[in-house]
């Protein structure tokens, strides 16, 4: 008989892209890799014209969910992507996602269970991976058929596009570098892109 006892104690969590880790290191990469692993990924849906609903979801995360197109809305380490009129991509500290669900279900709930939301922990489905570099605009110009112009993508932004066949969420950040979420199952396909389209300017994980 198969020992099927599970032990907690022993479990390692992996990201997508731990085996990559070690691929290359170059010191003057001019594209540079850093995966954020383990955040909480919530997928909200709501809506933004409901006044008690946007309260209660500010309520937990301490912010205004975003709504503008494409836009997106960061306050201690609590990331809102905008991806419709009424449907959010929440990014959370690692193990929290959880709480942070049974939170929001219980603000709606406290202000009068009327509002219709709907909670959806996608964590392990997908993983958040930073690029920077002085390569990056070469890169996505490459890799993405979005115009990533800093006139077409500024600071803040949210586009759900491709990257190389691969669909991501890309958002730019203040510091000129470009987060995307991408699929786990999507994740070795995204890494060996990745991999050749930077060989011209070098590629370190960070």
């Amino acid at each position: 008989m198969t020992n099927s006892t599970h032990n907690a104690a022993t479990d390692v969590m992996e990201s997508p892209l731990h085996h990559h880790v070690a691929h290359t290191n170059a010191v003057d990469a001019g594209v540079v890799m850093t995966e954020d692993k383990f955040r909480g990924h919530l997928n909200l849906r709501g809506n933004p014209q409901d006044a008690d609903f946007m309260a209660a979801v500010a309520s937990v995360l301490g912010m205004a969910l975003p709504t503008e197109p494409n836009t997106s809305v960061r306050v201690n380490g609590f990331v809102a992507y905008w991806l419709c009129p009424n449907e959010w991509l929440l990014i959370v500290a690692s193990g929290t996602q959880g709480q942070v669900e049974a939170d929001l279900r219980q603000a709606v709930a406290d202000k009068g269970g009327n509002q219709h939301i709907a909670v959806t922990d996608v964590s392990s489905g997908q993983t958040l991976v930073n690029l920077s570099g002085s390569g990056l605009a070469q890169l996505l110009q490459k890799s993405t058929v979005y115009d990533c112009h800093e006139s077409n993508f500024p600071a803040g932004k949210v586009v759900q596009t491709t990257f190389a066949k691969t669909g991501t969420t890309m958002c730019k950040l203040e510091d000129g570098s470009v987060d995307l979420v991408i699929r786990r199952s999507f994740s070795d396909y995204f890494f060996l892109w990745l991999a050749d389209a930077s060989e011209e300017y070098g590629l370190r994980i960070a």
